[in-house]
């Protein structure tokens, strides 16, 4: 591996660690510096040795040749350990980042598989999933597992990282898929591990807004039964379910019914509405687009992005200067940048179709000349009622190049289209054949969008396979005035 891969991965602060029990019963680990002499792990490493061995290098483990460290707290809910080893031990430490983890967000990690030896395996990782709006729950998040890595005996207590700081801890591989973490942020609500971080004057970087939470929303009716990272782009398979084998219709038209209000009127439109609750919804209802069928997307996809990413809401769907439309705009805080959310939603009878438009609206969204004039819409709609609106100000800061009033654009995309998953259901191989159709739609995508449109632009597809586009879009209308 270069230097540079090596300061990358922060191997420097990375060390082989080795648990010894009775019996001659030992268990191998990982372990990283964060500050000096001060290194963290996963409790169910050395929970109950007898002693803790540290190997600095790997050179170091075949010479047989390591420092004592001592166990001076340990969490076993959590699942954290502190140890402190000699004076001098170690030269160099990892900053702690607390910071909210975002869905899909590209991380690293670098440890000691026992599988590889006594070689390190630096992998490079996304997040697939978030329990941060769960109460009770043992990790913070699960990120893939590395293709150069098939066994993770060995790598808990390696650290997760964001650039070079480390945002968390990996704790446990999960079935053949998914590797869970702790966050730091998580890690430092126990008022244990805060004190100890500053007595030794441990660097800790807080993410400004962290505090911050998304808007509430309603339950949803959706069911995201297909995670697809097995090629770009990403793609969610989206399922409502079935009950005595009839697609339940009326539980998404009755969810949806709820989502109303969220979807169409602005935080700025809420703020300022003066009426009871029952009065917010018609005038919630009297700005639904009710003739028109691609509301029916745009509505799904804003239901979609809102709780797949806690994104911040900003508009709903609009036409811009040339009567282009565009789906709903949000925005997402993700670690120290903002992403804007630009949605492209299809609805069609079939998916040839409706992967067309899709790719017709991204083409339209990619342009320059599209990304200013939605940047002059959304201008109008942040001001002083905004939660977080000091970060959310800098997209509508027109004095800034436009390069430099977002890090980065996310086109979600929410296809649906008719299709025979749905009509022809088939209880046992539906899960099968759903992937089939996750596959068909990312082959499609990636043969009709070039990819190096806008360099910034990144994509978060939706897939939704349903019974039949116009009942489901009149028996929301129906649901809708009832």
């Amino acid at each position: 591996m270069t230097i540079g891969a090596l300061e990358e991965f922060k191997l420097d602060c990375v060390y082989i660690l080795q648990a010894l029990f009775s019996e001659n019963r030992k268990k191998r680990g990982t372990c990283f510096s964060i500050e000096k002499d001060l290194l963290l792990t996963a409790n169910h490493v050395v929970s109950n040795s007898a002693s803790i061995e540290v190997y600095l290098t790997s050179d170091l483990f075949i010479e047989g040749r390591y420092v004592e460290a001592e166990c001076i707290y340990s969490n076993a809910t959590l699942d954290i350990a502190v140890l402190k080893v000699p004076d001098g031990t170690t030269t160099s430490s990892m900053e702690l980042y607390s910071t909210t983890v975002s869905l899909d967000s590209e991380v690293k990690s670098c440890g000691y598989p026992v599988e590889k030896e006594h070689y390190h395996a630096p992998i490079r990782v996304k997040v697939t999933n978030t329990f941060f709006h769960m109460t009770n729950r043992e990790y913070s998040f699960e990120v893939s597992q590395s293709d150069t890595v098939s066994q993770y005996s060995g790598m808990s207590g390696s650290p997760v990282m964001h650039e070079d700081r480390c945002i968390g801890i990996l704790l446990v591989q999960q079935g053949g898929n998914s590797l869970y973490a702790l966050s730091v942020k998580d890690f430092l609500n126990d008022s244990s591990l805060q004190e100890i971080a500053g007595e030794h004057n441990v660097k800790i970087m807080v993410q400004d807004g962290i505090s911050y939470k998304t808007p509430d929303f309603p339950a949803s009716p959706f069911k995201y039964c297909i995670n697809c990272n097995a090629g770009h782009p990403n793609i969610k398979g989206i399922d409502i379910g079935f009950t005595l084998k009839q697609w339940n219709i009326d539980k998404l038209t009755e969810s949806i019914y709820d989502w109303i209000i969220d979807y169409c009127l602005s935080h700025k439109e809420k703020a300022n509405f003066t009426g009871g609750e029952r009065g917010l919804f018609k005038y919630a209802r009297s700005h639904y687009p009710a003739g028109d069928l691609n509301a029916l997307g745009d509505l799904c996809l804003h239901i979609a992005i809102r709780e797949s990413y806690s994104t911040i809401p900003i508009m709903n769907k609009v036409f811009d200067v040339n009567n282009k439309t565009f789906s709903c705009t949000h925005a997402v805080l993700n670690f120290d940048s903002i992403e804007l959310w630009i949605g492209a939603s299809s609805v069609a009878t079939n998916i040839e179709e409706a992967i067309q438009m899709a790719i017709d609206s991204i083409s339209y969204i990619a342009t320059i000349k599209s990304i200013k004039n939605r940047l002059i819409t959304l201008t109008s709609e942040i001001d002083d009622s905004w939660p977080h609106k000091e970060k959310l100000k800098r997209l509508a800061n027109s004095s800034l190049e436009l390069d430099k009033r977002f890090d980065k654009i996310i086109i979600p995309i929410f296809i649906m289209h008719d299709s025979e998953l749905i009509t022809n259901y088939d209880e046992i191989n539906f899960m099968n054949l759903f992937n089939i159709s996750v596959a068909n739609c990312r082959e499609l995508l990636q043969e009709r969008f070039n990819g190096s449109l806008v360099s910034l632009i990144d994509l978060r597809v939706f897939y939704f396979p349903v019974l039949n586009i116009n009942e489901v879009n009149n028996a929301l209308l129906k649901e809708l005035n009832s």
